[in-house]
Parts: structure tokens; C-alpha cells; sequence
């Protein structure tokens, strides 16, 4: 009788790949499940490895969730710097709304996952990982709310309101286009675009002299 094919080795990944692909496994399932729905359990075992692997890597479920949030907010924020530079370069509020818009929806377009567990509405996280979770999010308004400083007369507080509205629209329409995917990306682009423009002429006109 033939001898068995002897099984294939098994490849160890270095750490740092073995992180991402932790990550990856645990950004599939929060946004599948929910942050409440998942355990450190369930993303060993999708991982295929045991929880103390997870454990040298994270402490706890919040950490693994805030790790996937703080990658998916560095590649957010990371398309964030060429609008910035077209503002630095003179470009016109309508370019540089849309080109953000450009950025911001390719981000759900490339990876649904990880647009939805950036914008995770859960709330079941504890209080400190909230905490956390908004000090990040505060960090790329203040980000918006310079952009709109170079569009705008207003002050401090001014800006950083609209920056939040800024924030909404996107957030929202977001969500519209999940659940409507059949909208070609270029129309919700210009809704964007316009929805954002709009506002912010009609804020500069009702501004006082």
C-alpha cells in the first residue's frame, strides 16, 4: 500500500503577520457579528490559533477592537493628507470636496468590513474604550475643521461644528450606499460634494461682517 503524501509544513508567520492576521480575522467578525457578538474565542478559531496566541498579542476584546479601528482611522486620515495638500496648493472647495469624497467612499467601496467597524454604532463598549474610540475620532475632525478654516470666516468653534456635519454627511451617506449599492459611486461623490458645498456657502453668507 502507497505511503500517505506527507503533510505540507506548516509556515510560522512572524509576529507582525500574524498581528494582521489577527486583525483581519477580528475586523471580518465585528463587523459581522457586532463588537458584543465576537469573542476572543471566536477570533482564535477563525484565526485557527489558541487564545493564548491571541492573548501575547492583545490583553482583551477591547484591545483587539481598537487596534482594527486604529488601522482602519490611519488609512482613513492617511487619504485625508491629499486634500489637505490641494488646499495648500489653492485648489477650489468643489475640487477638494469631492477629491475628499473620493477618498472617503473608495474606503467602503475597497473594504466594507472595515469601513463598518470604524464607524461601529455599537454600545456595548466599556467606557474606557469609548473614551478611547472618541479621542481618535476628535483627532480627524480637528483635521476637517483646519480644511475648512482656509474656506471659512469663522472661528475655532465654528469650524469644528462643521467639521462634525462634514463627518455626518459622510457617515451617513455610507450607510444609505450600503444599503443601496446599485448607486454608482461618482453620484454619491457629487451628493457629497454638494451637500457639503451648500452648506458651507450659505454658512459663509449668513456669517456677519
Amino acid at each position: 500500500m502507497a505511503e500517505p503524501p506527507a503533510a505540507a509544513p506548516r509556515t510560522r508567520l512572524s509576529r507582525e503577520a500574524r498581528n494582521a492576521q489577527l486583525l483581519d480575522v477580528a475586523e471580518g467578525l465585528f463587523a459581522e457579528r457586532g463588537f458584543e457578538g465576537t469573542s476572543m474565542e471566536d477570533v482564535a478559531r477563525a484565526a485557527g490559533v489558541t487564545r493564548p496566541v491571541i492573548y501575547s498579542h492583545y490583553a482583551s476584546k477591547d484591545e483587539v477592537f481598537l487596534a482594527c479601528v486604529r488601522r482602519a482611522r490611519g488609512e482613513l486620515e492617511a487619504g485625508i493628507r491629499e486634500p489637505e495638500i490641494m488646499i495648500e496648493a489653492g485648489a477650489s472647495v468643489e475640487i477638494v470636496m469631492e477629491r475628499a469624497g473620493e477618498v472617503f467612499f473608495s474606503l467602503l467601496e475597497r473594504d466594507p468590513r472595515r469601513w463598518m467597524v470604524l464607524f461601529n454604532p455599537s454600545i456595548a463598549l466599556s467606557a474606557e474604550l469609548s473614551e478611547r474610540l472618541v479621542a481618535m475620532r476628535r483627532h480627524t475632525i480637528a483635521r476637517i475643521a483646519e480644511m475648512l478654516g482656509h474656506f471659512s470666516a469663522g472661528d475655532e468653534e465654528a469650524n469644528t461644528a462643521f467639521a462634525y456635519a462634514v463627518s455626518g454627511v459622510g457617515e451617513q451617506l455610507g450607510r444609505w450606499w450600503l444599503a443601496n449599492p446599485n448607486i454608482p459611486k461618482a453620484r454619491l461623490i457629487a451628493y457629497y460634494r454638494d451637500f457639503i458645498t451648500g452648506g458651507l456657502t450659505a454658512w459663509q453668507a449668513a456669517a456677519p461682517d
